[in-house]
């Protein structure tokens, strides 16, 4: 059967209109729905301490307000995902951009061995899953929206859907910004019901920043105002806190090697919750039986990486770092 040149242009325009469909599938109906699906997830958790290990990790080392990111990450995905549908030209370039934005984010949280994405609030994802779908989302919308010739930009933009997108995006930010920010300095409760009044972080969170408390005495650090329980440094001499976490494998592991029997020193461990409070599964064995107990309160998030050990000296900090049972920094034998 011969081909004819006029079979081989119909194949290649079918071929190329199917490509089309799915390039306009991808761009106004999946990757919109994507990126709207991980906003609202954010804003029902509207929790910092699910954002990407890698942004709290680098952002929050370097002053930047993890909440104020929340916040940002909410609102873009939000303003993105809409004018994606509304404005078709625009869709392609807006969601390659930001599934580019993704991508490094994705690459340094398994860098950093983190166990979720931080993509979808609470609802945990392993990174590697999501830079699998991001990746094939980004190649897809690169490679189909191409051939969409209903994608491409043009100088000239329709008035009307480019006035509702501006409008959805105002409505996208003055969303994500209301997010957040539940902790007023209030009274809270700790494990036992207990009323602590006391001025906690106003944001909602509290990101230690350890190099800000070697060489201080205790009582100066603002932490030092939140613990219940044992009152640490009021011991002359040494002494070390250890800040743990109740399902921390971890912690079980640091304690059973080195806080198992007669300590060094005295010891307070402090329990840190999650926001709603202690967990009530997975819970490992407390191996430090002579040590003091204190705890934080619940009701806002502690970017604690525990096991977290303190080393004082006559109530002044001398050592601070996010430890292992192979690595138990801080520890002086």
């Amino acid at each position: 059967m011969a081909v004819t040149t006029k079979t081989m242009f119909e194949t290649g325009e079918e071929v190329s209109s199917l490509g089309g469909a799915m390039g306009v599938a991808l761009a106004r109906v999946v990757v919109p729905l994507y990126f709207g699906i991980g906003g609202v997830l954010k804003i029902i958790d509207a929790s910092p301490t699910h954002l990407p290990a890698a942004l709290i990790k680098w952002a929050g080392a370097g002053g930047v307000d993890l909440l104020y990111l929340l916040r940002l990450s909410i609102a873009g995905e939000l303003a993105v995902a809409g004018l994606m549908i509304l404005v078709p030209r625009l869709a392609r370039p807006v969601g390659l951009f930001l599934l580019g934005l993704f991508l490094p984010v994705l690459i340094g949280d398994l860098m950093l061995g983190a166990s979720s994405c931080g993509c979808f609030g609470a609802v945990a994802v392993s990174p590697w899953v999501t830079l699998i779908i991001d990746g094939g989302l980004f190649a897809g919308l690169w490679y189909f929206g191409g051939k969409a010739a209903s994608l491409r930009v043009t100088k000239i933009l329709p008035t009307l859907p480019v006035v509702v997108a501006g409008l959805w995006v105002v409505l996208s930010f003055m969303v994500g910004f209301a997010v957040g920010g539940t902790a007023n300095g209030n009274s809270v409760s700790n494990e036992n019901g207990v009323s602590m009044v006391t001025e906690l972080p106003p944001d909602g969170f509290y990101l230690p920043q350890y190099e800000s408390w070697i060489d201080r005495p205790w009582s100066d650090l603002d932490v030092s105002a939140w613990i219940d329980g044992a009152v640490p440094g009021e011991t002359q001499g040494a002494e070390y806190l250890l800040f743990y976490r109740k399902d921390c494998e971890h912690c079980h592991e640091l304690m059973e090697a080195w806080f198992f029997g007669p300590l060094l020193a005295p010891t307070i461990a402090i329990a840190v919750p999650d926001r709603k409070g202690f967990p009530t599964e997975n819970l490992q064995a407390f191996d430090c039986p002579e040590c003091s107990l204190a705890e934080m309160p619940k009701g806002i998030d502690w970017f604690f990486q525990t096991p977290v050990l303190v080393r004082l000296e006559d109530g002044i900090v001398r050592c601070v770092a996010e430890v292992t049972a192979a690595d138990p920094q801080c520890l002086v034998f």
